[in-house]
């Protein structure tokens, strides 16, 4: 599995709604839940503090090209 910080927004977000596909196709064996719900909390973080990110580094850029 690899780490979540070397997981570019798009992979992390593919791994997340896979997550998300398996628990609600009932797919995911009882002995791995806790372990893939973890997974996709940890990967929803990321994705979100990518999001913020961009959008502060969005403004940044647009607040320069108004001045």
């Amino acid at each position: 599995m690899t780490a979540i910080e070397d997981l570019s927004y798009s992979q992390a977000l593919e791994e997340l709604e896979s997550i998300v596909a398996s628990l609600r196709g009932n797919n995911c064996d009882v002995d791995t839940l806790a372990a893939r719900t973890a997974r996709a909390a940890a990967l929803l973080e990321a994705c979100r503090t990518r999001l913020t990110l961009t959008e502060t580094q969005l403004a940044e850029i647009l607040e320069k090209l108004e001045s």
